[in-house]
């Protein structure tokens, strides 16, 4: 994927009430800067086995053959960061572009016996797009942010579905990811072989209060 350049800023802002968040309360008129790294790591594992022959004519005349079984087991890992940096005031929208070729889903959180549970939602990232982020502060030490999906025949343009993730503030924490996997296996006449891997996606956004 391609690594994150703009950076976007809001105009400072003094402590104060403007704005207000989704169930109407106001919110403090402060800068909230919204940090966001994507992680990608791929694992790829090649296994193959095959003989090695050898076909000799020994001094009686006859044709000998030697061979030996030869197995391969090779894994490999590679990881990759890319991050950007947002500045927006408390309640604005700002935009996220996720220059990916994997779709990605948007995580949304949940209460559970009290518990705060964040998990996969159902709404999908095209691959190449982004999304709109609007983070919702009331001067505690969480944000709620709230994550529309872009549509991908109008940047910078929200298609209204999206979801909400409720973000401690200073931690990174997954708002999106995407998992994709491959198998490939190949037969010969000496042997076969085969080639596994795995690409994990991860999308992290850390917010604080400037």
């Amino acid at each position: 994927f391609m690594a994150f350049a703009h950076v976007l800023y809001a105009q400072p802002a003094m402590n104060s009430i403007a704005n207000t968040d989704p169930a109407g309360a106001a919110l403090p008129l402060r800068n909230l800067q919204i940090e966001v790294r994507q992680m990608r790591r791929d694992a790829l594992s090649n296994r193959g086995a095959g003989v090695d022959a050898q076909v000799q004519l020994g001094s009686d005349g006859r044709v000998h053959l030697q061979g030996s079984l030869q197995a391969q087991d090779v894994q490999r890992q590679q990881s990759t960061t890319a991050t950007q940096q947002v500045l927006v005031l408390n309640g604005r929208s700002a935009f996220i572009a996720l220059r990916t070729s994997t779709p990605l889903r948007l995580m949304q959180s949940f209460y559970h016996n009290g518990l705060l549970h964040i998990t996969r939602g159902t709404v999908l990232l095209e691959a190449g797009t982004g999304f709109m982020a609007t983070p919702s502060w009331d001067g505690s030490g969480q944000v709620m942010l709230e994550l529309a999906a872009q549509q991908a025949a109008s940047p910078n343009t929200s298609s209204g579905i999206g979801s909400s993730v409720l973000l401690p503030l200073g931690e990174w924490v997954t708002v999106a990811q995407s998992e994709q996997s491959s198998n490939v296996e190949r037969n010969g006449l000496g042997g076969g072989a085969s080639q596994s891997g795995q690409t994990g996606l991860e999308v992290q956004v850390r917010l604080t209060v400037r």
